[in-house]
């Protein structure tokens, strides 16, 4: 029992900038080595959307239809041309919010390209001499394993 609590009280004693690389160093990676996993849970995620929107489009073709007593021809016309209104709106907020959200977006990646920075600095003048090595060992063979991956 011990030795699986082990891991656990390791990640708890793990600050939360390296829990935090970790876990998207596993994200990625479990991306890189099962993408099908993740390419059929969003194709089964989007598959439930789309049925929950055809159900939702029917709904209210059929509550336009028996309320304004309109054939299926004409509650179909209104349901799509207010659809349309709809995402030309969206599309217009979003047109009209997108230089603020790039320049905010611009602040934070600089911000913490700097932070990233300044911790990797820290970090690494912390490190002893022997660690160090290590690190830049560990570096070389991956971007060889990388060059060799590729060409091969």
């Amino acid at each position: 029992m011990s030795k699986m609590i082990d891991p656990f009280m390791k990640i708890r004693q793990l600050s939360p900038w390296q829990r935090k690389a970790y876990t998207y160093a596993f994200l990625l990676a479990s991306l890189m080595l099962v993408p099908d996993l993740y390419f059929a849970g969003a194709h089964h995620l989007l598959e439930i959307l789309h049925v929950c929107y055809e159900g939702a489009c029917y709904l209210l073709e059929e509550l336009i239809g028996h309320s304004l007593h309109l054939d299926k021809y004409h509650s179909q016309l209104i349901l799509f041309y207010v659809q349309v209104s709809i995402v030309l709106g969206l599309c217009y907020k979003l047109w009209r919010a997108v230089p603020r959200l790039y320049s905010r977006t611009k602040e934070n990646l600089q911000s913490s390209y700097q932070r990233s920075v300044k911790d990797s600095k820290e970090l690494w003048s912390k490190m002893p001499s022997r660690k160090r090595i290590k690190v830049l060992a560990g570096c070389a063979a991956g971007m060889f394993g990388i060059y060799f991956w590729v060409t091969s």
